[in-house]
């Protein structure tokens, strides 16, 4: 366990109310009982899918939403019930590799495990520290700013230095509150052997060390193990944002098993690759490319110079040492609308001839462009594209395989969908 970390900020569910679709008073205002019966139907603990082992509810609609990206809440805020069906195959998956005794064949029980443990005992600490971490005082601030800035009237500070300088006595007083935490039970814990094999005690707890296992590590182990006692006496297991992390965080991993086992009965066969390659034959083609180095310079001058040195046939590395360009290298390119040197290859100068070509960057700053090799595209052949074309078929006969076995955990596991209408 490191001694220093973050604190661990739980993010909390911003709770909107569903009250769509209600119905108006000729005033203008919500009927107030159709906004109570609203309100009754769609709480935190409404149930929107259920089956063996699986219940998902509306705050755990929430909490996952608030999880999406940009990009992912535009699509899901007119496809939410996509959602709701994407949560409970992640559920579905994990209830699965669970029952089906994949989690402890690859081990995932154990691992899961550790991380419980892990994020547990940081967080006690993390709570702790923050409940010795006093307020900084004005008078902190003036002194810290007074030791970076000597000299400097610290009545005058701007409002980023006083912020700047809060921020840094907070994580400081944080760090030392961590390490006085962890200082307090350390010397309370006792290195020593059982029956030949090393131990850890400390507090009512022993931890027995594995082999090879250096007292160190044994050290933490045993910490890691008290601060997560700790956390249960707390009460964080039980925290709903703590549950929440936890199924989701071992739903991913429990994708990765699925997937794996899932893998191991997809094949793909010569004949299977040769149809693919016969019917995309067109996107196997690759673009005309140049193989060219590029000098960068301030002044357009000194640019013009290093053209002229190429221009009368002196070799590149000879130029850019001239100029003290040491790390130029060749490099491929094409013709890319998001790469000025791309254009500039094919647009401005003749990629078959071996003449450079400057280019403004941006004020005072240009680039010397020299092409040294010109690959005409064309076709790739099979044998090229055969590792690539294996890769997406297998990729596509994985998701049909995903598809096929979740409409079998479907049924196997009676999932039902319920009150969709708190989904709007």
């Amino acid at each position: 366990m490191k001694r220093k970390f973050a604190p661990l900020f739980l993010a909390t569910l911003f709770l909107l109310s569903c009250s769509h679709g209600e119905k108006e008073t000729p005033a203008g205002k919500v009927s107030e009982s159709v906004k109570v019966k609203k309100e009754k139907v769609c709480s935190d603990s409404t149930v929107l899918a259920r089956g063996k082992g699986i219940e998902i509810t509306l705050s755990d609609y929430r909490y996952t939403w608030k999880l999406l990206n940009p990009e992912a809440r535009t699509f899901f805020q007119s496809h939410p019930q996509e959602l709701l069906k994407r949560m409970v195959n992640r559920r579905l998956v994990l209830r699965y590799v669970e029952d089906s005794g994949l989690a402890r064949k690859y081990g995932l029980d154990r691992e899961m495990e550790e991380f419980k443990k892990e994020y547990l005992a940081r967080k006690f600490v993390s709570v702790e520290a923050r409940k010795r971490v006093k307020p900084v005082t004005d008078a902190e601030i003036k002194k810290r700013f007074k030791e970076l800035f000597p000299g400097k009237n610290p009545e005058q500070m701007s409002p980023g230095d006083r912020e700047f300088i809060k921020n840094e006595l907070k994580v400081k007083a944080y760090d030392e509150a961590v390490s006085s935490i962890y200082s307090e039970v350390e010397k309370k814990i006792r290195l020593g052997k059982e029956n030949g094999v090393p131990v850890a005690t400390c507090c009512g707890i022993t931890v027995k060390g594995a082999p090879g296992e250096k007292p160190e590590e044994l050290r933490e182990r045993l910490l890691t193990e008290y601060f997560y006692r700790q956390a249960l006496k707390a009460g964080y297991d039980r925290e709903p944002e703590f549950k929440r992390m936890f199924t989701e965080y071992f739903a991913g991993k429990a994708i990765e098993v699925f997937r794996r086992e899932l893998s191991k009965n997809i094949k793909v066969s010569p004949e299977e690759v040769k149809e693919f390659y016969k019917e995309n034959r067109e996107k196997f083609r690759m673009p005309d490319r140049v193989t060219a180095v590029v000098f960068y310079f301030k002044s357009q001058d000194r640019a013009r110079e290093a053209e002229k040195l190429l221009s009368e046939g002196k070799p590149w590395k000879e130029v850019a040492r001239r100029f003290g360009q040491f790390n130029v290298k060749e490099k491929t390119y094409y013709r890319d609308a998001k790469d000025p040197i791309g254009v500039a290859l094919f647009s401005i100068g003749n990629p078959r001839e071996r003449k450079p070509v400057i280019i403004s960057l941006s004020e005072k700053r240009y680039a010397l462009i020299y092409p040294v090799k010109y690959i005409p595209g064309g076709p790739i052949p099979l044998k090229r594209a055969e590792r690539f074309i294996i890769f997406k078929l297998k990729e596509q006969k994985l998701r049909k395989a995903e598809e096929e076995k979740l409409r079998e955990l479907w049924k196997e596991y009676g999932v039902k969908l319920t009150n969709l209408d708190c989904l709007r």
